[in-house]
């Protein structure tokens, strides 16, 4: 394995390795137990796939186990299919299910932490070829009972990664390297005699002898920085990590994509969507989008997510490097309150930045956050995503992606400039089987998608109706992949939801372009509002409330103003034609001839119901045919 050039090691992956990362497979394969403890960035995952394909090379293992906190599961899916073509598996479900999928075909599979707990708590033990264990820094205690189970795990090979620094954690870096090594660092009693320094009440002063731990650990530890590899490293690297949504997260998405899928079936159907539609579509969508972050954001009661948490973890373990800084951005400021909360309970320093913060204390904040080495985090809404210069900074994360992509450089932007020493890493959280996912993966940010349609970049969605088609295409190509299965129940749903049959209103409506007055337009969110709705200088915090009353209520319709003539003859002719075509279809005339009568359910008498704008209108209609009849 030693011998395994750098032809060879590049032959092995879908991918381009680093010469330090090379280095880490050729180290891991030779000890056979290892842990990779490289600075948080340097692609400790990849390392640890091309030591398992190494070893699957020269067939010396069949199977991998791979061990990692829940909300890195489908990352670790996500990048085995990227670098590698092996199988790979996710092991989840109830306990018979697991049981029977540690004995799956695949080469990787894949599990949680809690779930390989419980599972070793009544199988007694797990046996793989290989094991991997990711993020294993945050079992915290090597006395736990995931990390007693862990123990468990019998493997022929084994890579260890953890990302946090250990050299004053001892405690932490024993019980990691149990993981390669049981008796490597003597007994605990013996270890923490020779090396932790403590009073009487044992709270810890000190560590000694640290020079010995290095070279005991030097053929089954490897740790580089960044600043260490630096002229191997690209300037940039973006890093898509994929955080699950918690089960109420995965109900409310559902029910909104739903929504999205049978107003995509009448599109589909009729090449056209009323106005009203075209709203209540651009609302759902940005549900979905706001639910992948938390729930919060939708009501302000309830908090089910899981992006709060592995913003934090991943916060604490940036943090954790003396001098290192980041920068945090989402397009919800109710997401960032989230955020400011949980730094707060950290006892980590942070500038918080959002619309609601004065222009001129801005600078106070960037100037804070570049001199005071107490301030750790940059976190903000899209208010700061120009114009401020944040390069002290070498990571960013993005809690969500705006769907605009300039919108998204606009953010990396902050710290990616000239001038910018480090090099610098994109990490965006993304919600795996959800609208965020299809916009990573399928959509891969075209620039023509939406052209920032939900992102402030256009003001109307309806001035195009050759846009409106292209962005339905989109959309319909995402919820496509849902309806495998049950078209037929889907097309009902369909008709008795959104109106099967296209009114002549509706046509009329098509045949003119929905043309929508200057002043009308989109927020962020995509949510419908007029000038009114917002101040001069308006920002995405400040159309919160305008937001807010379209989930309170039904989206904005315009108000109907008085036709002219010419109009009422379009509308006339336009009306007979489409009343023309409906009655040409059996199924369309039922639709129409249902949607209009009413049947009383105690007296069986059967009468029309026509919606209209007021009584004044029947009066006046009453009033011009009994004229009529007068004559």
């Amino acid at each position: 394995v030693a011998t395994y050039g750098d032809e060879e090691l590049d032959a092995l992956l879908n991918a381009n390795l680093y010469p330090y990362q090379k280095e880490g497979i050729r180290f891991a394969a030779r000890a056979g137990k290892a842990i990779i403890a490289d600075e948080m960035g340097l692609g400790k995952t990849i390392q640890a796939i091309g030591t398992a394909e190494l070893l699957r090379k020269e067939g010396l293992i069949e199977s991998v186990l791979i061990l990692c906190p829940t909300s890195l599961k489908y990352q670790w899916r996500s990048e085995i299919k990227k670098f590698t073509d092996a199988d790979v598996y996710v092991i989840e479900g109830g306990h018979l299910k697991r049981k029977e999928a540690y004995c799956r075909k695949e080469t990787y599979k894949i599990v949680s932490y809690n779930s390989a707990c419980n599972d070793i708590r009544i199988l007694g033990k797990l046996q793989t070829d290989m094991l991997i264990m990711d993020e294993v820094q945050r079992l915290k205690n090597w006395n736990t009972q995931i990390s007693r189970a862990a123990r468990k795990i019998e493997s022929d090979y084994a890579v260890i990664l953890s990302g946090t620094p250990l050299e004053n954690k001892l405690d932490e870096l024993y019980s990691i390297v149990e993981f390669a090594d049981n008796f490597r660092l003597a007994p605990y009693y013996k270890f923490k005699e020779e090396h932790i320094v403590s009073d009487e009440t044992g709270k810890i002063l000190g560590y000694k002898g640290l020079n010995n731990i290095g070279k005991q650990l030097s053929d089954i530890l490897i740790r580089r920085r960044k600043k260490d590899v630096k002229l191997q490293m690209p300037s940039r690297i973006d890093k898509n990590l994929f955080v699950p949504m918690t089960k109420e997260q995965m109900g409310m998405h559902s029910e909104w994509q739903n929504q999205v899928r049978m107003l995509v079936m009448k599109w589909q159907k009729h090449h056209f969507l009323s106005e009203k539609d075209r709203n209540r579509l651009l609302l759902h969508l940005s549900q979905m989008r706001m639910v992948c972050d938390s729930s919060y954001i939708l009501d302000q009661k309830t908090r089910y997510d899981t992006k709060v948490d592995e913003c934090i973890n991943l916060i604490s373990d940036i943090v954790c490097e003396e001098g290192e800084k980041v920068v945090v951005f989402s397009q919800w400021e109710r997401m960032t309150r989230l955020v400011a909360k949980e730094l707060r309970k950290k006892g980590i320093g942070f500038e918080y930045l959002h619309g609601g913060v004065p222009s001129e204390k801005r600078k106070d904040m960037v100037d804070n956050f570049t001199n005071n080495a107490e301030s750790r985090v940059f976190l903000s809404t899209d208010a700061g995503s120009t114009g401020l210069n944040l390069q002290v900074a070498a990571t960013i994360i993005n809690i969500d992606l705006p769907w605009n992509p300039a919108v998204l450089e606009q953010r990396i932007g902050r710290i990616y400039r000239l001038g910018q020493q480090s090099n610098i890493q994109v990490i965006n959280l993304v919600a795996p089987h959800s609208i965020e996912e299809t916009m990573v993966g399928k959509l891969r940010f075209k620039t023509s998608m939406f052209e920032g349609v939900l992102d402030n970049g256009e003001d109307s969605i309806f001035a195009d109706d050759n846009k409106f088609g292209k962005i339905m295409e989109t959309v319909s190509s995402f919820v496509s992949e849902e309806d495998k299965g049950t078209p037929d129940k889907n097309e009902e749903d369909a008709n008795t939801t959104t109106e099967a049959v296209v009114t002549a209103e509706e046509k009329e409506e098509a045949a003119k372009g929905n043309n929508t007055t200057p002043e009308d337009g989109y927020t962020a969110e995509g949510m419908p509002y007029t000038a009114e709705d917002l101040p001069d200088g308006n920002t995405t915090d400040d159309r919160q409330t305008a937001m807010d009353k379209s989930f309170d209520n039904e989206p904005y319709t315009k108000s109907h103003k008085m036709a002219q003539p010419k109009e009422l003859v379009e509308q006339g002719v336009s009306f007979l034609s489409g009343l023309a075509e409906t009655l040409k279809s059996p199924e369309a005339t039922t639709a129409l001839v249902d949607s209009i009568t009413e049947k009383d359910e105690k007296t069986g008498e059967t009468s029309i119901k026509i919606p209209v704008e007021s009584k004044e209108t029947v009066k006046n209609l009453l009033n011009l045919i009994g004229k009529l009849f007068a004559k």
